[in-house]
């Protein structure tokens, strides 16, 4: 195949349109492998000192359709002089991959790993957040290559099959799940004036975003933590990726109105077979009536109507998962290293250390969320 190698904002921009289309057609796409998510995040984190666009465009012939894509970029590998190569989105993005035609997911792949043999500009290939049953994780670089790799599991990912009706679904959970459901449900709308649905009006969405970044720091603020909504650029980069996904009918923010006020949102992705549950900001004044639960309800019966076949919670495994599925999937982060370097060890010293430091603040996290 013949490979194109983007490393300007035009060639990116000039990608857009095959890259999406790609995106839509590859099985094992989520919307974290789109050019809209991807072009969103380099123009609000591509200007840190270091970083360089790297997408692999492949075609099998010249002039001809987008083959596969690997959406990827360089930068300095922590504080050291080492190039890192890694995926566009790392941070926000739950799932990496590459994109393929069905049927070419082979011949991508090897393409892939025949140009981290050959080619430099890097000295270490840290591709993390891989799914099981993804595109590049069930496909290792060929032995013969000689490229030296590792995988080591990240988050748990859990997720919930979803059948074709909402009855067939609520027989799936637990008694007490089923009689929370319906109870608060209707002691809500004792009280209130409730209204539910997704945010499908371009004109309300910035005041609904902003809405949900207020929601879901306060939660967190409370309990003198961060919360991923803090900075200003998060929350530039997740209004400009809301917008371009609502334009395109994948943005799913769900919103629960009590007496016409915004008191509970959850920003989820439409894509493919699945919802993807983003992010979620809650009112924690009303926690009693379990605004949480109520609305992720509402977002489970919507996937149901639409056909989907998974509600995806994403990565960790936070307890309010566990009330709705058993089932998880665990990323992976791989590394590679190309033969007679010797920075293959280093790099996984490093990711040992790294990992377990991100287990500990997770921990410590989890417990000051219960």
């Amino acid at each position: 195949m013949q490979v194109e190698v983007i490393t300007d904002d035009a060639g990116l921009t000039r990608l857009a349109p095959e890259w999406q289309a790609l995106a839509e057609d590859c099985p094992t796409a989520t919307v974290f492998q789109t050019w809209v998510w991807n072009a969103a995040w380099w123009r609000h984190y591509g200007r840190a000192p270091g970083r360089r666009l790297c997408v692999l465009a492949w075609r099998d012939a010249p002039g001809g359709p987008l083959t596969g894509l690997a959406p990827l970029m360089t930068g300095w590998w922590y504080a050291t002089p080492l190039r890192r190569l890694t995926f566009l989105g790392v941070g926000a993005s739950d799932y990496h991959d590459l994109l393929a035609r069905p049927g070419r997911e082979d011949a991508v792949a090897s393409a892939f790993h025949d140009w981290l043999r050959r080619h430099g500009g890097w000295q270490i290939a840290d591709l993390p957040q891989l799914r099981e049953m993804g595109l590049l994780r069930p496909r290792p670089p060929r032995p013969e290559l000689g490229l030296t790799w590792r995988d080591a599991p990240q988050e748990a990912c859990p997720f919930l099959p979803l059948p074709d009706t909402w009855d067939a679904l609520l027989q799936t959970f637990g008694k007490k799940t089923r009689s929370n459901l319906g109870y608060y449900d209707r002691a809500l709308r004792k009280v209130f004036a409730v209204e539910v649905g997704p945010v499908t009006d371009a004109g309300a969405l910035d005041d609904e975003m902003t809405r949900l970044f207020e929601l879901h720091q306060r939660r967190w603020n409370q309990r003198w933590l961060p919360g991923v909504f803090g900075g200003r650029r998060v929350q530039r980069f997740h209004r400009e990726a809301a917008r371009a996904l609502l334009e395109r009918g994948n943005l799913r923010l769900f919103t629960l109105k009590l007496d016409g006020e915004t008191q509970a949102a959850l920003y989820c992705f439409a894509f493919g077979d699945r919802l993807c549950y983003y992010q979620g900001g809650f009112e924690p004044t009303l926690a009693k009536w379990s605004l949480g639960t109520v609305l992720t309800a509402h977002a489970m019966q919507s996937a149901i109507a639409e056909h989907r076949a998974v509600f995806d919670f994403l990565r960790g495994d936070e307890p309010y998962k566990a009330k709705w599925t058993a089932q998880a999937q665990v990323n992976a982060r791989r590394l590679l290293t190309r033969p007679r370097t010797p920075f293959g060890p280093l790099a996984r010293a490093a990711q040992r250390a790294e990992y377990a430091v991100e287990r500990r603040v997770k921990a410590w996290m989890r417990r000051q969320k219960n």
